[in-house]
C-alpha cells in the first residue's frame, strides 16, 4: 500500500531522507550514564571526566577561527587549536566533521538549529545568544570577544577649519571650569583687600576722591568703583600668573595665598597636557563615522555580513534609518567600505583583530566603543545531557585563562603588521577628554575651606583689636576745669598701616 500511495520519485525522497535521519541518529550520544557515573567534588576531576572518550565534533570553515589548512588538509585556526590543547589536557580524542556554509537567505542559525544538533559540540565559536538558548543550545565559557563595533576607514591629517585654530586654547576646560577660574580671579583680588589692604592697590581707588565732605557725584563714584575692582581682578590675575612676588605679614594671608598657590599649579598642569592633546589630535582630522550617533546621522549605508542575523537586528533595533549593504564573507568588508559602498561596517570585536591583522595597507581602523557584550563560545545541544561534555571542557578552558594561555593564543592570530604599528588607535570624542568641574571641583572645595578658615582669622583678630580699643579708651576728668579729656593711645598698628597706604 505504501508503494502505491506514492510515486516512484516520491517515495526515493523519502527513503533517502529516512536514511539520512538514519545516520544523523547513530551520530548522537547519550551523554547522561556519563554524567550520572561522575562522582567527583573538584575541578581538577571534572577536566579528566572525558578521559578515554572520542567525541564527534564538528566545525565551520571560517578562517582564521576554524580552517582546513590547504597544505595537509589537517584542521587548524584559534577554535581548533584551543580545543586541541582542552583536549590533550581532558586526554580525550575528537573528530571533526565539516559542516556547509549558510546558502543564500539563511544564517549560521540554520546550521545551528539542524545538523549542528547530530554532533557532541560544535568546535568553531558561535555567538551566544538568548535565542540560542531559547533552542535548547548551552554554551561554554567564552572563548573570544565578539562585542559589535564599527570599523571605518583611518583618515589623513587635513587642514581643520580656522574657528577650530581660533578657539584653540579655550577646549581644554568646559565652560563652568573657566566660570570657577574667573570667580576665583577675582575673589583672590578681594580677599587681600579684606584680609591685608596693604597688599591691595584698590586701597587707593576705593578711596572716595572728595576730602572736604562734599557728597561725591555718581559718575565719580562709578569711575572709582570701577578702578577698584579692576585692580582687585588685576590683583588676582597676577597672582594666579605668578608674576609678583608678595610679602604678608598676616598668617591667614600666607595660608590663603598657599592655597590659592596649589590650585594655581594644579589648573596651569591640567591646562597644559590638555591643551597638548588637542594640538596634537584635535587638529588631526577625525574619521567621518565615531560612534553609532554618527553613522546615524550620515544616513550612509553600514555593511554587515547578511548570515549573522544578529547584525541585522541589532541595526533594526538601534539604527533602523541607516541602510544595510549585505556582505557574505569577512574579505569583502575593507573592499566595501573603500570603494563607497558603505561608510563604515558593524562586526564581531575578534573579527575586526583579524581584519585589521592583515590589512598591510593600514587604512582602517575601530572606532567608538563596544556596542554591547557579546562572546564566542562552544556550542551544544542541552537533551541527552549535551551540557556535560560543555562543562567538562568549561573545566580546562578556566586553568587555561586564568595562565592567559587563551590570550596567548589569540595574541598569535591577531599581530599587527609593523607598519600599522600605532597608526590604528580608535577614535574617542574630543568631548569626553575636556576637563569638567566635576573633575576639580574637589580642589576648589578644598581652596573655599581654607579661605573660610583665613577669613575666621582676620574677624577673630580684628574683633580682638576692637576690644583692646574699647577697654584703652576710659575717659577722665581734667583736675583744672572739670572737663573730660580722652588719654592718648598708641594707635592700633594694622590700621595705622592702612591710613598709611591710603
Amino acid at each position: 500500500m505504501f508503494q502505491r500511495a506514492c510515486s516512484s520519485t516520491a517515495c526515493v525522497l523519502l527513503l533517502l531522507a529516512l536514511g539520512a535521519r538514519q545516520a544523523a541518529s547513530n551520530m548522537l550520544r547519550d551523554w547522561c550514564p556519563t554524567q550520572d557515573a561522575f562522582n567527583g567534588t573538584t575541578s581538577g576531576q571534572l577536566a579528566s571526566a572525558l578521559r578515554g572518550q572520542k567525541l564527534n565534533v564538528a566545525a565551520l570553515e571560517y578562517p582564521p577561527f576554524s580552517y582546513k589548512d590547504p597544505k595537509t588538509g589537517e584542521w587548524t585556526g584559534f577554535d581548533i587549536e584551543l580545543f586541541r590543547k582542552v583536549a590533550t589536557a581532558g586526554q580525550f580524542e575528537f573528530e571533526i566533521t565539516q559542516l556547509r556554509l549558510p546558502a543564500e537567505n539563511e544564517t549560521y542559525n540554520t546550521i545551528l538549529y539542524n545538523e549542528g544538533r547530530e554532533f557532541d559540540m560544535m568546535v568553531s565559536w558561535f555567538d551566544e545568544t538568548a535565542a540560542r538558548k531559547r533552542h535548547f543550545f548551552s554554551f561554554s565559557l567564552d572563548i573570544i570577544d565578539m562585542s559589535f563595533m564599527l570599523v571605518t576607514t583611518n583618515p589623513k591629517p587635513t587642514d581643520p577649519p580656522f574657528k577650530d585654530y581660533f578657539f584653540m586654547f579655550l577646549k581644554p576646560f568646559e565652560r563652568d571650569v573657566w566660570l570657577v577660574m574667573l570667580f576665583g580671579v577675582l575673589s583672590t583680588g578681594i580677599f587681600l583687600y579684606i584680609l591685608e589692604p596693604r597688599l591691595s592697590d584698590a586701597a587707593e581707588d576705593l578711596k572716595p576722591s572728595t576730602e572736604d565732605g562734599a557728597p561725591e557725584s555718581l559718575p565719580a563714584a562709578l569711575k572709582r568703583h570701577a578702578l577698584g575692582v579692576m585692580d582687585l581682578f588685576y590683583q588676582g590675575w597676577l597672582l594666579f600668573t605668578i608674576q609678583e612676588n608678595y610679602a604678608p605679614k598676616r598668617w591667614w594671608t600666607k595660608l590663603y595665598l598657599m592655597s590659592w598657590s596649589g590650585v594655581i599649579i594644579v589648573m596651569v598642569a591640567m591646562y597644559t597636557s590638555q591643551l597638548t592633546y588637542f594640538l596634537i589630535v584635535e587638529l588631526t582630522s577625525k574619521s567621518a563615522i565615531n560612534s553609532l550617533e554618527d553613522l546615524i546621522a550620515s544616513r550612509k549605508a553600514v555593511c554587515t555580513l547578511t548570515n549573522e542575523g544578529d547584525f541585522t537586528d541589532f541595526l533594526r533595533r538601534n539604527a533602523p534609518s541607516v541602510p544595510v549593504y549585505g556582505l557574505n564573507n569577512l574579505g569583502e568588508v575593507f573592499p566595501a567600505i573603500r570603494n563607497g559602498s558603505c561608510v563604515a561596517a558593524l562586526l564581531g570585536k575578534a573579527e575586526i583583530d583579524v581584519e585589521l591583522s592583515i590589512n598591510a595597507a593600514c587604512d582602517m581602523r575601530a572606532v567608538g566603543s563596544h556596542l554591547n557584550s557579546m562572546a564566542g563560545a562552544y556550542a551544544a545541544d542541552m537533551h541527552n545531557c549535551g551540557e556535560f561534555p560543555l562543562r567538562v571542557v568549561d573545566a580546562t578552558l578556566q586553568f587555561m585563562r586564568e595562565g592567559e594561555e587563551i590570550d596567548n593564543l589569540w595574541s598569535d592570530y591577531i599581530e599587527l603588521p609593523s607598519e600599522c604599528v600605532g597608526k590604528l588607535g580608535s577614535s574617542t570624542e574630543s568631548e569626553s577628554v575636556r576637563i569638567q568641574i566635576k573633575q576639580v571641583g574637589g580642589l576648589f572645595i578644598l581652596h573655599l575651606a581654607i579661605a573660610s578658615v583665613c577669613l575666621c582669622g582676620f574677624m577673630l583678630a580684628h574683633s580682638s583689636r576692637s576690644a583692646t580699643k574699647s577697654k584703652g579708651g576710659a575717659i577722665v576728668m581734667n583736675a583744672s576745669n572739670g572737663n573730660a579729656v580722652y588719654p592718648l593711645k598708641k594707635p592700633d598698628s594694622e590700621w595705622e598701616e592702612r591710613k598709611e597706604e591710603v
